[in-house]
């Protein structure tokens, strides 16, 4: 899957405030942190710990697809839950925040 929204700052800042405030169940800054690092208030109670949005090496090579189904979905083997109740739009503006953080 590809991106269907363009990095405009409209989308870059509705994808801001979904993690930082509004996204449900509960929003990405809670676990990944302010910087998008991976260090969020709870991190250290999360095991594997949140995945590092900053960090181009591991970045690199995780599609926007592949971004946009583990949001949806969450990840298997981690305490990643999956964000149902985002409609895709929502999903695709919080990945363009997601990386304007390695940018």
């Amino acid at each position: 899957m590809k991106n269907m929204l363009e990095p405009t700052a409209e989308n870059v800042l509705a994808g801001n405030n979904l993690y930082n405030s509004t996204a449900k169940p509960i929003p990405c800054i809670i676990c990944h942190g302010i910087k998008s690092d991976g260090i969020g208030l709870i991190f250290q109670r999360i095991k594997p710990y949140p995945r590092n949005f900053t960090c181009y090496q591991t970045m690199k090579d995780i599609s926007d697809g592949q971004l946009f189904w583990i949001i949806r979905n969450g990840s298997h083997g981690t305490q990643m839950l999956g964000f149902t109740k985002l409609d895709d739009k929502q999903i695709w503006q919080l990945i363009l925040y997601i990386r304007s953080a390695t940018d």
